[in-house]
């Protein structure tokens, strides 16, 4: 069986983010609405998605000094995971572990159990910032790059998600984006291009 890092994200979307929030997200006051409700009731997560579990280790340079920044980080991670896929009983399931840590879970469904409160979270994103690699220093790219942010409800659900930049952005926090980043950026405000 093959599959991709794209393969593991595409089907975690598909297995715990519910259909409406992927086809019919808030616009204009509704959303404003929404995001003062999701900002109080919310606790964060940050799910990083590799291939397999041997894809793990290219985390480490994302950093400065991973070392350095698994002791600062590691005592505090219980809301950021490595999500990668893998074969079980002959089919594709996924597998998880905390990002510094490497605490294994034993089911994907543990994650919603974890998150901190936005003032938590984003004092462990200050933090993560400081130890991460710059534009060009780099392969792994800047902190947002391929981060993504779920906000996890009481009830244990998946209620808004993102990918770290736009949380940094919705947050004032100075996260640089990746160069594909802009590419994105700079095609959404272009519009399609027709063919010409």
């Amino acid at each position: 069986m093959k599959w991709w890092e794209k393969t593991v994200e595409c089907y975690f979307i598909r297995r715990f983010i519910p259909d409406e929030m992927i086809l019919s997200p808030l616009d204009g006051e509704q959303e404003k609405a929404g995001d003062a409700f999701l900002s109080t009731n919310e606790k964060w997560v940050i799910l990083e998605f590799k291939k397999d579990l041997e894809s793990l280790s290219s985390e480490k340079k994302k950093y400065k000094n991973y070392e350095s920044a698994k002791s600062a980080l590691s005592p505090n991670d219980d809301h950021h995971f490595l999500i990668y896929g893998q074969v079980v009983d002959g089919g594709f399931w996924l597998g998880g572990r905390t990002y510094f840590s490497n605490k294994s879970i034993s089911k994907i469904s543990e994650i919603f159990e974890a998150g901190k409160e936005k003032q938590e979270f984003i004092s462990y994103l200050d933090e993560l910032i400081k130890h991460k690699s710059k534009i060009g220093e780099s392969s792994g790219g800047s902190v947002g790059s391929y981060s993504f942010v779920a906000g996890i409800s009481k009830d244990k659900k998946i209620t808004s998600c993102m990918n770290l930049y736009e949380f940094g952005l919705d947050h004032g926090l100075k996260l640089d984006p990746t160069p594909e980043m802009v590419r994105e950026i700079k095609r959404e405000r272009s519009g399609p291009s027709l063919g010409m």
